[in-house]
């Protein structure tokens, strides 16, 4: 759902698929701003989604768009981006995040939810997940999983996680959670739908303040 009256809002996502159909990918992106510098990312978005059809390895990809956003843009324009790539033989799930709010997953033999973010066991000087376009040379750790026949997994911008309640509170990642614990996830599109609903009723009639985008992804 795009915020204002714009040619082009902050949110972009693309899908790819290999000419093989073994590796696909969903990317979403938020740029700040709105108009041209969306059009440039997004052109820029979908011609390195196509450059990288056939690896799951995400990490070239991030890399890539990270120095297109700085050198193409007019330096004030940054994003965030969340890219996932699955692998139909193998089975695995590759995400890889630049500053965007984690994606979360529900895991049906478990009945439950959690985030899919890595997790740090050591402190390390590298700088890691930056949003792309802010510094050079920034590294973007992978996070894999496996996924099972009707897990979910939920990809958003920040215009949901951030929605507003007529008190003026922000809905937040802990309270985003406990929505998407009340509602059903017997499918991809019943969940997705379930969301948006609930996430407009938080805002109880405020209207929206920035682009909204919520990706349902299932395994089947």
């Amino acid at each position: 759902m795009p915020f204002g009256a714009g040619d082009a809002g902050g949110d972009v996502h693309y899908v790819s698929v290999c000419p093989s159909c073994i590796v696909s990918r969903i990317a979403l992106a938020d740029v700040s701003g709105h108009g041209s510098a969306v059009a440039s990312l997004s052109a820029k978005l979908q011609e390195l989604m196509q450059t990288h059809l056939t690896a799951l390895e995400q990490a070239s990809l991030m890399r890539d768009l990270n120095d297109a956003v700085r050198m193409d843009l007019d330096g004030v324009h940054y994003a965030t981006m969340v890219a996932v790539g699955f692998h139909a033989r193998r089975g695995l799930l590759v995400a890889t995040n630049a500053g965007h709010p984690p994606a979360f997953w529900y895991r049906r033999n478990r009945d439950e939810w959690a985030w899919l973010e890595p997790r740090h066991t050591e402190e390390t000087a590298a700088v890691r997940g930056t949003p792309l376009g802010l510094l050079p040379n920034v590294s973007y750790e992978r996070t894999i999983v496996k996924p099972e026949p009707g897990d979910l997994l939920v990809l958003y911008s920040d215009g949901v996680s951030e929605a507003t309640n007529p008190a003026g509170k922000d809905l937040g990642r802990p309270e985003l959670m406990e929505l998407a614990r009340a509602l059903d996830p017997v499918s991809a599109e019943t969940f997705g739908m379930q969301l948006v609903q609930a996430v407009g009723e938080f805002r109880g009639g405020i209207v929206a303040e920035d682009d909204e985008t919520i990706i349902v992804l299932e395994r089947v």
